[in-house]
């Protein structure tokens, strides 16, 4: 009898797995290009390293930004997730954004919007992305065509200059703009700016 019971829920968790893998969308095309919709730039008087490379760099100043992007793209995967570059620099995502389309994020300095381009590379783990990674993932987005924002989509997309004291005001900002852009991530906008942090 607990052997059949045991199979019985073997053969439930296998449905439901099965079930999950049929409904995870195909991972388009990589690299991927993502649409600039916001863009703040911060600078922080206490900084912070970021765990989101494999040199954790401190970050004290960059861009919050919000982007429309292919949700299949950002779709909770349980393996390497595409890893989302701006220029040289592994972005930060703070939401998924799989129901949205929208995804917001924190990308460290250096960075010019104006000149360099942002989209997802190869699906990895962020932690393990190196400077020689990055650039070889900058020749394949060139060599795809991957475009750099056009002038006046990234003039819209500009917003007045942050001034925060350290990544927990960061985060609250990133908050409100998961809020507006992704409603339904809301318990993760309130999970970053929990009362009284």
């Amino acid at each position: 009898m607990k052997i059949a019971r045991a199979f019985g829920i073997l053969i439930a968790v296998v449905g439901l797995a099965a079930s999950a893998l049929a409904q995870t969308p195909q991972l388009p095309q990589i690299p991927a290009a993502v649409d600039l919709v916001y863009a703040a730039p911060f600078t922080l008087q206490q900084g912070f390293r970021s765990d989101w490379r494999n040199d954790r760099p401190l970050v004290t100043s960059g861009y919050l930004m919000v982007l429309r992007v292919n949700p299949s793209l950002v779709f909770p995967r349980q393996v390497s997730q595409p890893v989302l570059y701006a220029g040289v620099q592994t972005a930060e995502r703070i939401n998924v954004g799989y129901a949205s389309g929208y995804i917001v994020v924190v990308v460290p300095n250096p960075v010019d919007l104006s000149q360099d381009r942002i989209w997802f590379g190869t699906p990895e783990l962020p932690e393990q992305v190196t400077s020689n990674t990055a650039l070889y993932q900058l020749r394949m987005a060139e060599s795809a065509g991957i475009a750099v924002t056009l002038p006046d989509v990234l003039n819209r997309a500009l917003r007045p200059a942050l001034s925060l004291p350290n990544r927990t005001e960061l985060l609250r900002r990133a908050a409100e703009l998961v809020r507006q852009y992704a409603p339904d991530e809301a318990e993760l906008a309130d999970n970053l700016t929990p009362i009284g942090r």
